[in-house]
């Protein structure tokens, strides 16, 4: 019986939409807009998300880097090193390397220099990076022609260069092949031995790369470092090797606390946590702004659901007669709501990821549709039918029979 009357309902809530085409449209463009709203704007928030985590992994996976000088927040790029004064040095380095492959990867001293290159009579400005073999492990950062200097290339300071990407288009004409050419760095001979993959970072492919020994003989003059770069084994001991890391140096340097160092250990988890917080909050803050617009959708329902009680008056005084109650006029009404709502949430789905994907195809937008924002979609379109749904269905049920036969 529960079926049967379910069933009648239905049908004649779908007659009743059919008949009215444009104004059941219109009713229902207000949830379209917002169902849509709420996943193309989610879904651009969970690109951003992606987005700053690949960045932080091509920095490096399970990096820390300690930086030389006081402590300047939580940033994981110092994008000026060269005015600072270097303050780490081999001892902290072995004792980073000390604490053994349950904590600790790779280590490698890292220092920067601005310096002039040139070729032939093509002049050209790069930073100088001097840095040890294992570098391109920790960074992420390869070789994409030729290869990365060697231990021996350190060990005996050879004037050997990786040059970026950017550099090889800036100081080499088309067609020459830049692998074992020289080039003048500062007036310095070195011998390009690789071109490094392009990052689509400014700084990082207008850089060059020499043995850290290198350049401290001809660039630096410095026996200290000021960043060292060290690959923790996981994620997981990450926080347990910064401290590590921490009291270490604070030993070297014999100071007795992080309050006086003249070193900070920035940490990758650190930045990823900070900005994944905020992306969160971007996206929970744009999906409850498109969230409004679903408020509005069903105000809209609801006043075209009132008007719509209003005209048909008399067929719904005409069904009491024959037998109608009060509960069957009701679910009659609610089932139209609801069936325009959810038309609306199928189609705002639709129209939804079509942006997405049209946002990151040809906007150059990331962006990844969540299922959950689907489903939380078109459950609160079902919800704002039911909800503003609830009154016209009510006060139809409430009419009397021979007013409502009576209704001109």
């Amino acid at each position: 019986m529960k079926w049967f009357a379910f069933r009648e309902s239905l049908l004649m809530s779908l007659r009743s939409i059919a008949s009215n085409k444009i104004r059941s449209l219109l009713t229902a463009l207000g949830v379209m807009i917002g169902v849509a709203a709420v996943i193309a704007l989610v879904a651009l928030g969970n690109g951003a998300q992606i987005s700053v985590e690949q960045s932080l992994e091509s920095l490096g996976s399970n990096l820390l880097l300690v930086y030389s000088g006081e402590p300047r927040g939580g940033s994981l790029v110092r994008r000026n090193t060269t005015s600072i004064k270097p303050t780490l040095t081999d001892e902290d380095i072995e004792t980073i390397r000390s604490f053994g492959p349950n904590l600790v990867t790779a280590v490698t001293p890292e220092a920067t220099a601005t310096g002039q290159l040139k070729y032939g009579n093509i002049n050209t400005v790069a930073t100088v990076v001097g840095t040890g073999v294992d570098y391109p492990e920790i960074r992420n950062f390869h070789p994409l022609y030729g290869n990365f200097f060697s231990q021996l290339d350190v060990d005996t300071r050879k004037t050997n260069v990786v040059i970026g990407m950017q550099i090889y288009r800036d100081l080499f004409p088309e067609g020459i092949d830049p692998v074992g050419e020289r080039i003048r760095i500062n007036g310095i001979n070195h011998r390009v031995v690789g071109i490094m993959e392009e990052k689509g970072s400014s700084t990082s492919d207008s850089s060059v790369f020499i043995p850290i020994s290198t350049y401290q003989r001809y660039i630096s003059g410095e026996q200290a470092y000021a960043v060292v770069n060290v690959q923790a084994t996981s994620t997981e001991v990450m926080r347990d090797l910064q401290t590590a890391i921490e009291n270490g140096i604070l030993r070297n340097h014999r100071l007795p606390t992080m309050d006086t160092a003249d070193f900070y250990v920035a940490n990758q988890l650190d930045l990823l946590d900070t900005m994944q917080g905020v992306t969160e909050t971007f996206t929970l803050l744009l999906a409850s702004i498109a969230a409004i617009s679903l408020i509005v959708g069903g105000i809209g329902i609801m006043n075209i659901m009132l008007v719509s009680v209003t005209e048909r008056t008399r067929e719904i005084g005409v069904r009491m007669a024959l037998g109608a109650t009060g509960a069957d006029i009701m679910r009659q009404f609610m089932t139209e709501a609801v069936i325009i709502s959810l038309l609306g949430g199928l189609v705002g789905i639709a129209i939804g990821i079509g942006a997405a994907w049209g946002a990151e195809r040809f906007g150059g937008m990331a962006a990844q549709v969540s299922g959950t924002s689907v489903a939380m979609a078109f459950g609160f379109a079902f919800v704002i039918g039911l909800f503003f749904g609830g009154y016209p269905a009510y006060r139809a049920s409430r009419l009397d029979p021979i007013e409502a036969l009576r209704y001109e």
